[in-house]
């Protein structure tokens, strides 16, 4: 009975190390998958956005919803770098930070915060991309003045 008793608790422990071992590699798959998220998340609201900035808002009657719909869209894309983690997460809040108060900047010819925009854009994405996840950003239409 005594070895019997041994075995058991050579046993548990046994399930315990693995149980342990499990829970360790669970964490790690959790905080990529965090990044995972929030990446997904950003390519998604980002292009959302520049759905909105290309189309523009169609008509005079829907300039306000058209100009609220981007706002929402902004502060959606400000909210992220509080969900992620590392380089991640500061590429997204240097992305939050270089939006403009007034998104109709990021459309004028020549505009510094849409070049800031699209440049800030692949930062993140590169970041996601180099945290092993890769997302497509749709391009915000820029226009320069040609000689």
């Amino acid at each position: 009975m005594h070895s019997k008793a041994r075995f058991a608790v050579v046993a548990a422990g046994a399930l315990l190390a693995l149980g342990l071992a499990a829970g360790c590699s669970s964490d790690e798959s959790a905080a990529s998958g965090e990044n995972t998220d929030v990446c997904n998340t950003f390519a998604a609201d980002h292009n959302a956005f520049v759905g909105l900035a290309a189309a523009g808002p169609g008509s005079a009657e829907n300039i306000d919803k058209w100009t609220a719909d981007k706002q929402a869209a902004v502060d959606k894309l400000k909210a992220l770098p509080g969900t992620a983690s590392g380089d991640v997460a500061s590429s997204l809040t240097t992305f939050g930070d270089g939006l403009p108060a007034d998104t109709l900047e990021l459309s004028t010819t020549d505009s510094e915060s849409g070049k800031a925009f699209v440049d800030n854009g692949a930062a993140v994405k590169s970041a996601c991309e180099a945290d092993g996840t890769t997302i497509t950003l749709d391009a915000l239409p820029l226009s320069t003045f040609t000689n």
